[in-house]
């Protein structure tokens, strides 16, 4: 299902309002920025379209779910994610006075494709990382030459690469 529409298309719902609820499927290259997300849900759009004399606002609300890797452990966790946005575009070229200070998008073409927005979206809602719940329950989490240690802890012990200095002062 697309998110495109031309602006004339646009144009005939000015009087009575657009309001749409899609389903889409965003490909997982979209989101080559980001390499942690692993896998995407279909998206829940709901939108309503907002009309002015010389632009369109979009608001939108977006439903879906990321698969991320765990801080701890690398294993797949399940992140739920709800996004309200509103994107805005520019139908006649103003002065930069009239678009100072909000953010808008230039209409490319007689053409608006949300897509790209969404994407944009959830990157930018997109925690910097996550912790699965296995890993939360889990105290004491240790493997070969490692050990994770928390402020208290940390506090608490010494490095091993200090400890010779520590009997230097006691002579």
């Amino acid at each position: 299902m697309s998110l495109a529409w031309s602006i004339p298309e646009l144009m005939q719902f000015r009087n009575e309002g657009l309001s749409f609820h899609k389903e889409v499927v965003l490909p997982l290259e979209l989101f080559r920025a980001d390499p942690e997300i692993r896998s995407i849900t279909p998206v829940d759009v709901k939108g309503v379209v907002e009309f002015s004399k010389r632009s369109l606002t979009f608001h939108l609300q977006l439903q879906g779910q990321l698969i991320l890797p765990c801080a701890v452990t690398l294993e797949d966790v399940d992140y739920p994610f709800q996004i309200n946005t509103a994107e805005t575009f520019l139908l006649s070229a103003g002065t930069e006075d009239e678009t100072e200070g909000e953010f808008v998008h230039p209409v490319e073409g007689e053409q608006i494709d949300l897509i790209p927005y969404l994407v944009e979206a959830i990157l930018v809602e997109k925690p910097m990382r996550v912790v699965s719940e296995k890993a939360r329950a889990q105290s004491d989490l240790s493997g070969k030459g490692w050990t994770l240690v928390n402020e208290e802890t940390s506090k608490q012990q010494i490095d091993p690469r200090l400890e010779k200095l520590k009997k230097f002062f006691d002579n």
